[in-house]
């Protein structure tokens, strides 16, 4: 959730900035979401009755998703970028495999940056975001056949999550494209050498350079610091943020520590042991 929104605003900065100075929110709109439903519209010309299944109703559902994998790569494919280009989007999709579909692939895929948090973390993060209580959004965490956006509002399609570790294993098995996968906690403790590990990401596989490199890292900390964005966000709001809590409401790591009971702990701890030890959490 912040990690993803904080990697686009990192991004944003050095990107589409001459100075790597973020000042507000709306440079988000450089990133586009990739599950939006604009992109689908193109197949009433192919299905009239998949169409209808896809933008009729308040609510999307299984049957309905079976319907729209279809579609997922022919989506991706028509997104319109200047020859000779690319751009970002978003997702929290898991990259999943539907019916033989899968959810992006390397003819639509360059590559891609993928952020990670303790689960432990997350659980009390979204907690607070979802306000719901600690073992409910655990469980949540732990479920296989999550589904996030099935209210068919805001042009936005239904995004598959998974299970925390199975969600990291989706994209991590997808080895066609380059790919840098990212720590929340190594952004919190050495925000300038992960800049550096993002720029040589895009120059190594890319052969993308980054203009004005060093005073853009040295803008793009200064101004996406954690304090910083509370600022803006108490200061002009923020479209993400919940009804329930502030979107940056502390960015701290190891909360879990105090935040949560020891049998939570162990539940998290036994779910994903594996994952956890991989990425250096446990």
């Amino acid at each position: 959730r912040s990690g993803n929104t904080w990697l686009r605003l990192i991004l944003c900065g050095l990107f589409f900035t001459k100075d790597g100075n973020v000042n507000n929110f709306d440079i988000l709109d450089k990133i586009h979401k990739l599950d939006s439903l604009n992109y689908f519209e193109f197949i009433k010309e192919i299905s009239i009755d998949d169409y209808n299944l896809i933008f009729e109703g308040t609510e999307y559902d299984w049957e309905t998703l079976a319907v729209y994998t279809k579609y997922w790569i022919e989506a991706q494919k028509r997104i319109k970028i200047n020859e000779g280009t690319f751009a970002f989007f978003k997702t929290h999709n898991a990259r999943v495999k539907l019916k033989e579909n899968h959810y992006t692939n390397e003819l639509t895929t360059l590559g891609f940056i993928y952020i990670s948090r303790d689960p432990r973390d997350i659980v009390l993060s979204y907690s607070k975001h979802t306000n719901k209580d600690i073992d409910s959004t655990i469980d949540l965490l732990i479920n296989k056949h999550q589904i996030m956006g099935k209210e068919k509002t805001e042009n936005r399609t239904l995004e598959i999550l998974l299970s925390w570790k199975d969600h990291y294993r989706s994209w991590k098995q997808f080895t066609a494209v380059p790919s840098l996968f990212l720590k929340y906690e190594d952004l919190v403790n050495d925000i300038e050498r992960e800049i550096n590990n993002i720029t040589d990401f895009f120059h190594k596989n890319f052969h993308i350079e980054i203009s004005k490199k060093n005073e853009k890292i040295k803008n793009v900390i200064k101004s996406t610091n954690f304090n910083n964005l509370q600022s803006m966000e108490n200061k002009n709001g923020f479209d993400e943020k919940s009804e329930f809590s502030e979107f940056f409401r502390s960015g701290k790591t190891k909360q879990w520590e105090n935040g949560l009971n020891q049998d939570q702990k162990n539940l998290i701890e036994q779910s994903f042991k594996k994952q956890m030890i991989e990425l250096g959490y446990m």
